[in-house]
């Protein structure tokens, strides 16, 4: 199960990691995680998320769980981390995010 302090925690290990590399690109599949976070928590996350240190060229792909609701959370995390300039996709399947994040699609 991942909520927000869970969330909050990979942002700043993804952070982190990728400081010092060009156009890093991250998977981060949730596909056997239940997404326990709701619209106004992610907000108040958004407001604790430190990202002046992220790397702007560095791009992040999501893989949610099949749970249509958990799609949607994590749409809506991408829409705010969006609103930053993070380049951030949500998908439900890890092929077509890895095709993504190579540029492919």
């Amino acid at each position: 199960m991942i909520d927000s302090e869970a969330f909050r925690l990979l942002f700043e290990e993804i952070e982190a990691a990728t400081r010092d590399l060009s156009e890093c690109k991250v998977l981060i599949d949730l596909s056997d995680s239940a997404c326990r976070i709701e619209c106004a928590e992610i907000q108040g996350l958004m407001a604790r998320l430190s990202l002046n240190g992220w790397p702007l060229n560095n791009k992040v792909a999501f893989v949610s769980a099949s749970d249509i609701a958990d799609y949607h959370r994590l749409f809506f995390l991408r829409t705010e981390l969006a609103a930053h300039h993070l380049a951030v996709g949500v998908f439900r399947n890890s092929k077509v995010a890895i095709d993504w994040l190579a540029g492919i699609v």
